[in-house]
């Protein structure tokens, strides 16, 4: 399946964290299916975990290599 980009807001400031949305499973214990991604830079962090990704997702950190050539806003629908 080929992800739907959009974009959240109107920062354009580079990106520097991925945060993935999940879905639950196991009654909410532990993570499922990736479902978005967006890319947020450190000054809107917080807002893109607790506002971009929205219930029932879960908003997770990624933890990979850094984030290059993306800007703050920038998503796409996986799931």
């Amino acid at each position: 399946m080929t992800p739907t980009v959009r974009r959240i807001g109107t920062c354009t400031e580079p990106a520097t964290i991925l945060i993935e949305g999940r879905s639950q499973i196991d009654g909410g214990l532990a993570y499922g299916r990736l479902e978005v991604q967006v890319y947020a830079c450190d000054g809107h962090a917080r807002e893109a975990r607790a506002e971009w990704i929205v219930p029932p997702l879960t908003a997770f950190t990624a933890i990979a290599e850094p984030v290059v050539g993306r800007q703050c806003g920038d998503a796409a629908d996986v799931g």
